[in-house]
């Protein structure tokens, strides 16, 4: 494996922190207090209005709090393609960072505010910045890192993401009580702050300064930079060169018709659109394929899974929840040093066939009873761990690596979008629904991942140490079609 440059190095941490770590951090900070903030709505509700919501009203009202992050991410992800494209990905990356410091204190002033809905907007902003980098994140790091190590500079995403919701689980324990837990949003701000400083350190993409200026020298350097080569070293000619043909004048201009005719199946047939088509789609599907698996959302509502249907103490079910967090972090490094040797399918694969099996184990284990308590932990375990460092890992990157460059920046923004509206559904139905009908409600993850599983295993090619024309190739030959991205 090639070793990554300094601007590589800090320009991925950089983008971990306000990516993937906020991710995490967002996606978990509910999780811990979530009894206390249910708590503190009812009693603000009651204090204005003189009634006491029902569990069910309750319930909704929470679901639409958890929502709010994918509601957020959406909007974020669909700004994201502008705002790179009118201030560049630093531009953007600084911009969005200032974001997050409303969103966390808004939410941290909620409790002496009295207002519940501070944590509303609060969370809504912070979302917002979290899919505007969502889209930059993907985008930026792979214009920039070299092929040889793409896979595992993307996969540091779920790694950072992992380490945020560990922070956030840890933070959690001592926080979570009737007065301190407003104060589990406030970490945040420091870390934003050190994230704008790292992102000053570091050059724009080249692509977005041939976007943004044309500058060919400009992006050579920047490009140079990421490499740790020189200028005029052959990778980056041949690199720009790419770049070259995909300009507006150029014969591979894909983009020249729109970006959507790509996501419409109804739409062009030459051969070589297709192609691109059908790549777009698998990226779709591997997206939503990590949705169902209920890695994400069971990570949302993990203190909710182990106290209300494996019927842990609620302090033995934030125990767990930490420990699941804590063990995320060795599982979301296997990507980061295996997925350019072992490849994307392998990982893809085998972790869909171990989350099959254990939301089978783990709906068996929680209507056995309470005697299957800790198969029902090991279980749940399993699908948040084995995600982390297989299909929810590759998912963050693999759509990236299956579109020409031409198109890699609105393709990737709608690509997130489609995901966000997916989660939404899924994550606003599971916290109802499960508590309407228990553990029978797995059953929404349990059938859509046995179809995923066969789908990836049969139609998702490998992109490894390939380039993006490569791996099209391989799917027109897939197809049987007479085209090549290459010559």
């Amino acid at each position: 494996m090639q070793r990554p440059s300094f601007s590589i190095c800090i320009l991925s941490l950089a983008l971990c922190v306000t990516g993937g770590f906020q991710q995490g951090y967002i996606a978990s900070v509910l999780n811990p207090p979530y009894v206390f903030i249910e708590a503190f709505i009812n009693e603000t509700v009651t204090e204005r209005f003189g009634v006491v919501m029902s569990d069910d009203v309750l319930n909704t009202v929470w679901s639409f709090l958890n929502v709010m992050f994918p509601v957020a991410s959406i909007v974020g992800q669909f700004l994201a393609a502008w705002m790179c494209k009118r201030f560049g990905r630093k531009g953007t990356a600084i911009i969005t960072c200032v974001l997050y410091l409303p969103g966390t204190i808004m939410s941290s002033l909620s409790y002496p505010a009295r207002s519940f809905e501070m944590i509303f907007i609060g969370r809504f902003l912070w979302s917002l910045g979290n899919g505007i980098n969502a889209v930059n994140a993907t985008v930026w790091i792979v214009e920039c890192a070299p092929t040889s190590i793409r896979g595992a500079m993307g996969a540091m995403q779920e790694f950072s993401m992992a380490i945020g919701s560990l922070v956030c689980q840890s933070l959690g324990i001592p926080f979570s009580n009737e007065t301190l837990w407003p104060w589990i949003f406030a970490p945040n701000a420091p870390l934003v702050l050190l994230s704008i400083g790292l992102f000053l350190l570091v050059p724009d993409s080249p692509v977005s300064i041939l976007e943004r200026k044309g500058d060919m020298d400009e992006a050579r350097a920047s490009l140079a930079k990421y490499y740790g080569v020189s200028p005029d070293a052959p990778e980056i000619d041949r690199e720009l060169n790419q770049e070259k043909k995909k300009s507006p004048n150029g014969s591979e201009n894909e983009d020249k018709p729109g970006i959507l005719w790509i996501f419409n199946p109804f739409g062009r047939k030459e051969d070589r659109m297709r192609v691109i088509q059908q790549a777009a789609w698998l990226g779709v599907m591997v997206k939503i394929a990590y949705v169902f698996t209920g890695a994400r959302a069971l990570r949302a509502y993990s203190t909710f899974v182990l106290y209300e249907l494996s019927h842990f103490s609620l302090e033995g079910a934030n125990m767990g929840s930490w420990i699941i967090s804590i063990l995320r972090i060795p599982f979301t490094l296997i990507p980061v040093f295996f997925v350019d040797r072992l490849g994307r399918r392998p990982l893809m694969n085998w972790s869909m066939i171990i989350t099959v099996i254990s939301l089978v184990v783990l709906m068996v284990s929680i209507i056995i009873g309470d005697a299957m308590q800790i198969p029902s932990a090991i279980s749940f375990a399993a699908i948040l761990l084995i995600n982390a460092g297989g299909l929810g890992s590759v998912s963050r990157f693999y759509a990236a690596e299956l579109v020409p460059r031409s198109l890699l920046l609105n393709a990737v923004s709608i690509l997130a979008g489609i995901e966000a509206v997916t989660k939404i559904v899924v994550e606003f139905a599971f916290f109802p629904v499960a508590n309407v009908i228990g553990v029978y409600s797995m059953l929404m993850f349990l059938v859509p991942s046995v179809l995923f599983l066969i789908a990836i295993w049969a139609m998702c090619p490998e992109t490894s140490n390939l380039t993006v024309h490569q791996v099209l190739d391989d799917i027109a030959r897939r197809k049987n079609l007479k085209v090549s991205f290459t010559k």
